[in-house]
This record gives structure tokens, C-alpha cells and sequence, in this order.
């Protein structure tokens, strides 16, 4: 079980379980800052509710709204939610200790530190969340369609030559998003949304640790490309070189239509996971300021 070759292991020490977010520092949220040029701000979350997004296989979101009950109609009363979700529901992000293969976890941790009780290496509580630029490439628009196909690979080449397009640069601690369309289809096709979706594959690698990407997300199920029979993915697993073998971080079912009809493609990102400790992922509400 020896390291992957393109690999962030010790690059933030033997001890590290912060990834790639270790590029987030003081100077860089400060320059993040100056972003914000006409005080816009997009919502980049989904629905979290039973009929929303989610992996084909998960369980439905559940929730249902109590009351309290007193005799006087004009009394105090209140009303509470009971929610109960995969924590990889709706708009999430997933923690470096989501997966693993060969028996190791991001920086080279058995699989033994995962089991029924949560994760001990690299859960969710260690993010203390994203303040940093993202960058949009709007795929879709890119190649002149509504969606890209199904299964369909976004190449290395595909993200530099969008990024021309758009004028834009991709740099060091940015927060990546791609937009394929293919969210549109969970509303249009759900059979066909349910086979799979476009997207990056694990042939980005060494450009997503060329390049210093502190995640990267999308507007789909699980961000990269994949074709699904039963219950697993057919395509090489971005999921383990850039949770496990890189530290970048998933960020899934981000709702990018609004920053693309816009045409803003440069933006302070902010978002934060739920304070789970030992939970692989969390649901999170990613926000764009431009």
C-alpha cells in the first residue's frame, strides 16, 4: 500500500487534516475581500428538502413541523423542525475522511480510524470554513449547449480553454466551480439524472495540484463524471485523488445559474460545514459576493 504518485501527503506535516485549506490564510482572506465590487450576493444552495437533490441511493431528507400546544389561541406558542438527511444531502461538502482506497485515508491514516461512531481522521469538524475567491467556468455555455451528456469528461484542456474565454485565472487557493447544466435535468429527465451525470475526471489530478485548488465543486451529484450501474460509479475516482491522495475538497449540487446568467465568474466565496464532529460531510449554504 505505498503513496499515491501525485500526492499532498506531508506537504502540511505528518499530522495535518486540513488539506489543501492551509492555502487560506490571514493575507489571502484579506485579499478575498476586495472582491466584493458591487455588493451582490448568490445563494449557490439547493433546495434540502425530500424531493431535492441528492446521490440517487441515499434516503429521501425527512422533515415535519411541531407545535407547541397551549388552550389560549392568543398565548405564546412555537413551532420547531425535526430534520433527518444523509449528511451528504442537498448542498454539501465532503471531508478529506469521506473515502480512501488501498486501506488509507488522506495523508496516509489507516481505514481503521473510520467506523460506525464517525471518523477520527479528517472529519468535518476540522474545517473551520471557506473565505476565499472562487472562480466560475461555465462549461455548459462554453460549448454552446444547455448540459453537457452524460457521462461526458471535463478535460483539463476544456477548464483552461473556458478560462480564456472568460478572461479569468485560475489561482492558487481559489474555490472551483463547474457549472455542466446537468442540475437542469433533475427537473427535466429524473430517469436520466439518476444514471449518472458530466464532469471532471481523475485525469485533472496534477493540474487540480499544479494549480493549488483549495476544492473544487459543481452542479451535479458528485462532481466528477460517471455513468452509474446499481449502486457504484464506472469512472475513475476523482473522490480518492482529490479527497485522499491531493486534500482538495468536493463541494456537490451547487446551484451556478444565476452567477453564469450574470456572467460573474470572479467572486469572494464563502461557506462553512456544520460543526459534526466525526461526520464525513456536512450540508452547507456556499454564498458568492461580487
Amino acid at each position: 500500500m505505498s503513496q499515491p504518485k501525485i500526492h499532498n501527503w506531508g506537504r502540511f506535516g505528518n499530522d495535518d487534516q486540513l488539506g489543501m485549506l492551509n492555502l487560506q490564510t490571514p493575507q489571502s482572506i484579506l485579499a478575498a475581500l476586495r472582491l466584493v465590487r458591487k455588493g451582490k450576493l448568490y445563494n449557490l444552495s439547493v433546495p434540502l428538502e425530500a424531493e431535492g437533490p441528492q446521490w440517487p441511493s441515499f434516503h429521501k431528507t425527512w422533515q415535519t413541523t411541531f407545535l407547541t400546544t397551549n388552550a389560549d389561541p392568543c398565548a405564546f406558542q412555537v413551532a420547531d423542525d425535526i430534520l433527518m438527511c444523509v449528511t451528504h444531502s442537498g448542498t454539501h461538502m465532503d471531508a478529506l475522511g469521506h473515502c480512501w482506497n488501498e486501506g488509507k485515508l488522506w495523508n496516509g491514516r489507516g481505514h481503521d480510524h473510520v467506523d460506525s461512531y464517525g471518523t477520527r481522521w479528517a472529519g468535518i469538524e476540522n474545517v473551520p470554513g471557506f473565505f476565499t475567491r472562487g472562480v466560475l467556468l461555465d462549461i455548459a455555455r462554453f460549448k454552446g449547449v444547455a448540459h453537457l451528456a452524460l457521462g461526458q469528461v471535463v478535460s483539463v484542456e476544456d477548464m483552461e480553454a473556458c478560462a480564456r474565454a472568460q478572461n479569468v485565472t485560475i489561482e492558487a487557493g481559489d474555490v472551483l466551480l463547474v457549472r455542466t447544466g446537468w442540475n437542469s435535468i433533475f427537473y427535466s429527465n429524473h430517469a436520466l439524472w439518476r444514471q449518472g451525470e458530466p464532469g471532471p475526471d481523475a485525469s485533472c489530478t496534477a493540474w487540480l495540484k499544479e494549480k493549488n485548488i483549495i476544492a473544487i465543486g459543481a452542479d451535479n451529484a458528485g462532481v466528477e463524471a460517471s455513468v452509474l450501474k446499481g449502486r457504484s460509479p464506472t469512472s475513475a475516482r476523482l473522490h480518492i485523488t482529490a479527497l485522499r491522495d491531493l486534500g482538495v475538497y468536493l463541494i456537490e449540487h451547487v446551484e451556478l445559474d444565476a452567477l453564469a446568467n450574470d456572467h460573474t465568474f470572479e467572486f469572494l466565496f464563502v461557506a462553512a460545514p456544520l460543526r459534526l464532529p466525526k461526520a464525513t460531510g456536512s450540508p452547507m449554504t456556499p454564498l458568492a459576493l461580487a
